[in-house]
């Protein structure tokens, strides 16, 4: 008897470890549901837009895109980290939920423990743009009108932490440029306002910019990166200007997450969908139109980049004197 219910809990406790490979077979038994932690419009939506029809292609089931906006990020991205951890629920992320605990006091995710990386699906690189009314034709010209005119300057972004945040504060942090800066839900709404005049900046990937900047409706001031844009090669590099920005040497990325403890055979499926995904001409096609890049490659890679730019952030917030409220 005691040979039984040795051998029964021996089973019992094999059976989790039993059942992975057959769940990981089985994936994806129903919708996948790809959180985007944006409104509409912006850089992370247009991707997962882009990519969902292909990923949902390669793995046999539909990928229905769900824009969370809010919180910088944290409504999305706690949905996804409490969401069951089998795969049918992955997040959109970039830079911005790697910065959550340095600016919230209580995020709802700790990002080092609560989400698994995919990959990496894109880069690109990031645009500062103006009310084209304004005499700021370059960085030196911002700095020394917000100088002269303290709060004149109101610069619109999609909330704290979050990419267009981060990199306007190192703008203003690395020139001493003063600028008032104004949350929004998402950063299409603050490009809106900026060509509406009523705000006057905002930063945002060269997909939301440079069509607006090619229609005059807004002046652009530079661009990160080592090349100026293709399309408005008028326009010096940041790099051309002095600038350097910490946080910014690798640009700005996007990536896929999973919530933690799903199965590694799981998040090797969807990585082979997505990497299948970004080799796709028509996709790099209109990606590049965009000034993005397709990345792809490893759970592992991303993982590396997560872990420096969850240390990289936390130091230049601290440095920033940025505290989490």
């Amino acid at each position: 008897m005691r040979r039984m219910i040795s051998a029964i809990a021996g089973i019992a406790m094999l059976s989790p470890l039993l059942a992975t490979p057959a769940n990981a077979q089985e994936y994806p038994s129903q919708n996948i549901l790809l959180i985007v932690p944006y409104p509409p419009g912006g850089p992370p939506d247009v991707i997962a837009r882009l990519m969902g029809p292909l990923v949902s292609d390669a793995l046999g089931k539909p990928v229905v895109i769900e824009n969370r906006p809010g919180a910088s990020t944290t409504i999305g991205t706690t949905a996804a980290v409490r969401a069951a951890p089998d795969g049918h629920t992955i997040l959109a992320t970039d830079i911005a939920q790697t910065v959550a605990p340095n600016v919230l006091a209580n995020p709802g995710f700790d990002p080092a423990k609560d989400l698994k990386p995919v990959l990496i699906t894109t880069s690109s690189v990031f645009t500062v743009v103006i009310d084209p009314k304004l005499p700021i034709n370059n960085v030196k010209d911002l700095v020394e009108y917000s100088k002269s005119k303290p709060d004149a300057i109101k610069a619109g972004h999609s909330g704290i932490g979050t990419p267009p945040h981060l990199y306007t504060l190192s703008v203003m942090n690395s020139t001493g440029a003063a600028m008032l800066l104004v949350p929004y839900r998402g950063i299409a709404q603050a490009m809106t306002d900026v060509v509406g005049g009523h705000i006057q900046l905002a930063s945002s990937a060269p997909s939301t910019t440079v069509n607006l900047t090619l229609d005059g409706k807004v002046r652009m001031l530079g661009v990160s990166g080592d090349k100026r844009l293709v399309q408005l090669p008028d326009v010096p590099t940041f790099k051309e200007q002095g600038l350097k920005l910490r946080g910014f040497e690798q640009d700005t990325w996007f990536g896929i997450h999973v919530p933690a403890g799903t199965p590694d055979p799981i998040v090797a499926k969807l990585n082979a969908a997505f990497n299948k995904a970004l080799l796709d001409k028509e996709i790099i096609a209109k990606l590049a139109k965009l000034d993005i890049r397709t990345v792809g490659g490893t759970p592992a890679e991303f993982a590396k980049l997560w872990a420096e730019q969850i240390v990289t952030w936390r130091e230049v917030m601290k440095a920033a004197g940025v505290k989490p409220e």
